[in-house]
């Protein structure tokens, strides 16, 4: 590090530098920094330019009105730096317009060696807030000037382990309605960076308590407002969807609790994460906890009442057209959205097919394949779904031991299927239709169907014995296709 900053002081003549914020906060608190973070007093864009040139390193512009530069760096010991233009005419005033006390700190980069000595301190509470890990704002207007920074207060105890102060959280109160004027990009990436990490579920729940969860995603107040009288739950459908949250978080920090035989395989699962957009793809058990929270969404409107008792007939497909209008208001990304969309359309099918507890292999076979590699986080979220009625003794711990069985028995067999060899192709169209003189069409699909599916469960190993198979069903085939002959 030292040699870096040596290196940045040598380009640095003729500008005042200053190390900032989150740099300092973390030098002072010994933690490890992934990137330095600068103030300059002049020409911002000029010296970041001259900075990125020197480490042959790439200059990406953050925000060119507020003079924001970010310089990334390669196999250095920070990944970034991080450049802006001074907020005010000197670094005392820079720092007067900062968002929290603990990042109202600075100290001149030819200081770093020495730095403790030559903090800068303009706000008095500054050093008692950083030393009791409280997060305070600079001033009454820090949450008007960025309203994002409400977000960011939360993503600070998230990932820092500070605590909110009350004044803070009467602040964030007071002007939650104000949140609504942030990017929806911005938004997402602070919210997520909350949601994704181990215990989530506090803090949503203090965003909650602050009006700020339901500005951020108006459906919540809908949720709020649906008649109470439907739900199990004395706080309705948002309460159930709260604590099926609640209960994925749960599962995934005790994976091998509830999924003794394949909880390395579902650690796993969750690590690889393709494509998912940013503050997703590192970590998906966010996105999870997400769809848990609005799974029920389209219940309120969907209500119709039998016999004295409520239903929600297509809840889930109608539900899966709202979690896609909610995502793309934040500006999700296409796979965000489509796996979350199909998990919500999807997450009654577990347990409509363990019902009777009873899992036939054919049925089991039909739900794996139709739910490929999502069917762990689908089984996830139907055991929460079950789990968010624990508290009110709803179900019996009979009924609910035997849910978890049946979903742990699913979870086994798809990861058996997924590490089994291939069966070898004993069958194909070509073949079928030679032998039965049938001309090509979706019935030859069926056909093929069935026998693999028979192969799958062991009641077939060669092509004659799939033939024979093929051979008992063609008439009802021919029938249902209307196909008088071949």
């Amino acid at each position: 590090m030292n040699k870096l900053i040596r290196k940045i002081n040598d380009l640095s003549q003729g500008y005042d530098v200053y190390a900032i914020g989150g740099f300092v906060r973390d030098l002072f608190l010994k933690r490890k920094h992934k990137d330095i973070d600068l103030t300059v007093n002049k020409n911002a864009l000029k010296y970041s330019e001259k900075i990125a040139e020197a480490f042959k390193a790439k200059l990406v512009i953050l925000d060119d009105k507020n003079k924001i530069y970010r310089i990334i760096l390669r196999d250095n010991v920070v990944a970034s730096i991080d450049i802006s233009l001074f907020n005010g005419k000197t670094i005392e005033e820079d720092l007067q317009n900062r968002d929290f006390t603990v990042n109202a700190i600075a100290f001149n980069l030819k200081d770093f060696e020495n730095f403790e000595e030559h903090i800068i301190l303009p706000n008095k509470y500054a050093l008692k807030d950083l030393k009791s890990k409280t997060l305070n704002t600079v001033s009454t207007k820090a949450l008007k000037y960025d309203p994002l920074r409400m977000l960011r207060a939360f993503r600070f105890v998230a990932e820092y382990d500070f605590k909110l102060s009350k004044k803070i959280l009467c602040q964030i109160k007071q002007n939650a309605k104000l949140i609504n004027k942030v990017a929806s990009e911005r938004i997402k990436n602070e919210f997520f960076r909350v949601l994704s990490i181990r215990e989530s579920v506090p803090l949503i729940d203090k965003m909650d308590k602050c009006g700020l969860l339901a500005e951020i995603f108006h459906e919540i107040k809908k949720m709020k407002k649906a008649y109470k009288k439907y739900y199990y739950h004395t706080g309705g459908l948002f309460q159930h969807s709260f604590e099926t949250m609640v209960a994925v978080e749960n599962i995934l920090n005790n994976l091998q609790k509830y999924f003794p035989e394949n909880y390395l395989d579902l650690e796993q699962h969750f690590e690889f994460v393709d494509s998912f957009s940013e503050n997703i793809t590192k970590v998906k058990v966010g996105l999870l906890k997400f769809v848990a929270l609005f799974h029920d969404n389209a219940k309120p409107e969907t209500t119709t009442i039998k016999n004295g008792k409520p239903r929600f007939l297509k809840h889930e497909q109608r539900g899966a057209e709202k979690i896609r209008e909610i995502m793309l208001s934040l500006k999700f990304s296409e796979k965000d959205i489509e796996f979350s969309m199909f998990l919500v359309k999807h997450h009654m099918r577990p347990s409509t097919l363990t019902r009777n507890n009873i899992v036939t292999t054919k049925a089991a076979l039909k739900f794996l394949r139709d739910i490929g590699d999502k069917t762990p986080d689908l089984l996830i979220l139907s055991m929460s779904d079950w789990h968010s009625y624990k508290k009110l003794k709803v179900f019996s711990h009979k009924e609910l031991n035997l849910q978890e069985k049946s979903a742990r028995w699913l979870l086994n067999y798809y990861y058996k299927l997924k590490h089994t060899k291939p069966l070898p192709k004993i069958i194909d169209g070509n073949i079928i239709m030679n032998k039965f003189n049938l001309k090509p069409g979706e019935w030859i699909g069926e056909l093929l169907k069935i026998a693999v599916e028979a192969q799958q469960e062991g009641k077939v190993s060669d092509t004659n014995e799939a033939l024979k198979l093929l051979f008992q069903k063609l008439t009802r085939i021919k029938k249902k296709y209307n196909i008088l002959r071949g």
